[in-house]
């Protein structure tokens, strides 16, 4: 959970920005240049890929490596990968490293578009069966259509790359998998290479085709070999892909904004709760959002917002609370998902979140109802029960006196027994009617 605010304070504190790669006519001719996707596949992956790309094209590069380790990611986000290393301008080599990761699910289409795809020892590959990214099977009429549409992609990728595609139908159908040395057996990736320095010596001398040109790889040894950092734009959109951070800077728009209205010109609170939507609204554009989730969490937020301005007495509060579990939980389209973690929000923190607001309103209502039950004391409600001593023998037709109470001269009345009060006598407010006090004596002088 602590992650969660430092990644808040953070995104709130820097405006998103665009770092650029090395300017191409400030570096040397003709690398190979080599990026690293270690995590699942995110729009930010996306991205940064294309640029990867379009640097590569200006330095006239060799080679992009794509160093890759993925549970999987968001569907559209692996199609668009897909797309830029199809129609990739020079040759594209898949690699998945270290020992022991593996190009899953997602990661299957991506390593199978590459011009090249090599494996390291102790890796795997497979599993490409659309699942949404809780892990649990998408069920009715969206696991066909999803499946189907998932077949017809690896297979067309399969073919274009003449790699197996029976056994590419397997890994989405069956989410069948397999070893770095049966992949190699079956022809589904073209080297098993120990690192960079043995992958690029394997490389040597293949041909690929570019866009229907054959080309020969050569002089791979001798080229540089220079690793493309993310830039700070996808670093940040990295964090914006965790649905808790979205949850996260949601509420701080809220708590932000709404301090600032009900208090104009802190300035703080505002400027923090504008950056916040700001970021929300970029992590909402780019993840695969659930509308009826975002109704939900609108809806917990009216709840809140009655109980603060119209006490129920916590009824409104925790539907709130429901409505935030809820709505967060149904926040993200996981069937758009395939097999990534990361992309369902914790429940730990959102159950820590709605556990603090409910004991929050809880204390609210304790409040309210401590303030209607205790007995004023302002006003004539307040002098009920207030003790004060006779000034003047109460007589007359009336029974009636002057008491002084808190310094103030009262008029008052004795209406019980006895019914005889003298000047240092003791009474005490029984009710009050007008500006004159019904009194009854508590202690005779």
């Amino acid at each position: 959970m602590i992650k969660y605010f430092f990644y808040l304070s953070f995104l709130s504190i820097m405006v998103v920005i665009n770092t650029g790669f090395v300017r191409a006519e400030d570096a040397p001719a003709n690398p190979i240049l080599v990026i690293e996707i270690n995590s699942a596949i995110t729009p930010a992956s996306d991205d940064f890929l294309k640029t990867a790309l379009k640097t590569a094209v200006q330095r006239h590069a060799k080679a992009l490596l794509i160093k890759l380790n993925t549970p999987g990611g968001i569907l559209q986000s692996m199609q668009s990968m897909v797309e830029h290393i199809l129609q990739a301008q020079i040759p594209v080599i898949v690699y998945v490293y270290p020992s022991g990761g593996g190009a899953i699910s997602a990661g299957v289409f991506v390593t199978l578009a590459g011009h090249i795809a090599a494996m390291a020892p102790g890796t795997t590959i497979g599993a490409a069966t659309p699942v949404q990214g809780t892990g649990q099977n998408i069920e009715g009429d969206m696991k066909a259509k999803v499946e189907n549409f998932a077949v017809s992609l690896i297979k067309a990728i399969s073919e274009q790359r003449g790699r197996n595609i029976e056994w590419a139908e397997k890994a989405v159908r069956e989410a069948n998998s397999i070893t770095d040395k049966e992949a190699l057996e079956k022809h589904v990736v073209d080297i098993i290479a120990r690192d960079v320095d043995d992958l690029l010596k394997q490389t040597e001398g293949r041909s690929i085709s570019i866009n229907g040109n054959m080309v020969m790889l050569t002089n791979l040894k001798d080229a540089p070999i220079e690793t493309i950092e993310k830039t700070f734009k996808q670093k940040v959109l990295d964090v914006l892909t965790d649905p808790n951070v979205l949850i996260l800077l949601g509420l701080g728009a809220v708590l932000g904004l709404g301090i600032e209205f009900y208090n104009p010109g802190l300035i703080f609170p505002g400027l923090f709760g504008a950056i916040s939507l700001i970021l929300a609204l970029t992590a909402a554009a780019v993840l695969p959002i659930n509308y009826g989730g975002v109704a939900l969490l609108i809806l917990a937020l009216v709840f809140f917002g009655a109980e603060l301005f119209a006490p129920s007495f916590g009824l409104f509060g925790i539907a709130g609370v429901v409505c935030l579990i809820l709505g967060s939980v149904y926040l993200i389209d996981s069937e758009m998902i395939w097999s990534a973690s990361g992309f369902t929000v914790d429940k730990l923190f959102i159950g820590s979140i709605a556990a603090i607001i409910g004991f929050i309103l809880l204390m609210l209502c304790y409040v309210v109802v401590k303030s209607l039950t205790r007995r004023s004391s302002t006003g004539q409600e307040g002098m009920l029960g207030m003790r004060g001593a006779v000034v003047e023998t109460f007589g007359g037709p009336q029974n009636e006196g002057h008491i002084s109470i808190k310094g103030e001269l009262w008029r008052a009345q004795l209406t019980s027994a006895p019914f005889s009060a003298e000047k240092g006598d003791l009474v005490e407010v029984i009710s009050i009617e007008g500006l004159l006090l019904k009194v009854k004596v508590i202690n005779k002088k």
